[in-house]
């Protein structure tokens, strides 16, 4: 399998240990052959993006040699141990738009939902390539 071992402590998982509320929005890409190597198995409480190393800043799919296909994920708010499902309703739409309002809505969320709690992001845009 490739990905981040299952062994190595992600820097959500040592924030939670901390306290923190976590959350990841944007590009993954370590590991998604099996839902365990996925972010809200790995220390998320949510995450939207996309698991794969690139894709399509519009319509969120990839055409990359044995790689094909709509890979972008949106998960409640509260997913964490669960692998989020496909969401469409993105096409069209750019990817830092998308992450943006997404950061907005987590951090609106948790305000009202953990005053107390502190919050981490990891946020990694799509477009620094």
């Amino acid at each position: 399998p490739y990905g981040l071992p299952l062994d190595e402590t992600t820097i959500a998982e040592v924030m939670k240990d901390a306290g923190y509320r976590t959350t990841a929005i944007g590009k993954w890409h370590l590991g998604f052959c099996s839902e365990n190597y996925t972010p809200t198995f790995r220390g998320f409480d949510s995450y939207q993006g996309y698991l794969i190393g690139s894709e399509d800043y519009f319509n969120h799919t990839l055409d990359w040699y044995h790689d094909k296909g709509y890979d972008f994920r949106n998960s409640s708010f509260e997913a964490k141990d669960i692998l989020p499902p496909t969401a469409k309703g993105f096409i069209g739409t750019y990817s830092a738009y998308i992450f943006t309002q997404r950061a907005i809505d987590v951090a609106t969320h948790h305000a009202a939902a953990y005053p107390t709690t502190p919050l981490f992001t990891y946020l990694p845009f799509q477009s620094v390539h």
